[in-house]
């Protein structure tokens, strides 16, 4: 059942926050004690990347309201940070060789 058949309101931009930070805090500790310096670059980037897409998250939340939708353009910056953040999960998880 989809949450807003009981009445919740779907976000998919907070969705993708949401399990692009489960995804970053299950693996943090392992890559930056990692003696692979990839691994290190990718997950201090990951966390600049997290860090933007908050700020942009509440800024948009901030300016929409909470009745209001997101615009196009925002959405389409909130998309970006989706498609940063999983293009470096990619690079890291090829460079383990998990996933």
């Amino acid at each position: 059942m989809v949450p807003e058949a009981k009445g919740i309101k779907y976000d998919e931009c907070e969705m993708a926050l949401f399990r692009a930070k489960l995804s970053y805090h299950a693996t943090i500790d392992e890559r930056m004690a990692s003696q692979n310096s990839n691994l290190t670059s990718i997950a201090e980037a990951q966390a600049r990347i997290l860090k933007g897409w908050e700020i942009q998250m509440q800024g948009t939340k901030d300016l929409a309201g909470k009745n209001e939708g997101r615009s196009e353009s925002d959405k389409r910056a909130m998309a970006q940070y989706a498609w940063r953040y999983t293009a470096l999960e990619n690079a890291a998880t090829k460079t383990t060789g998990k996933g």
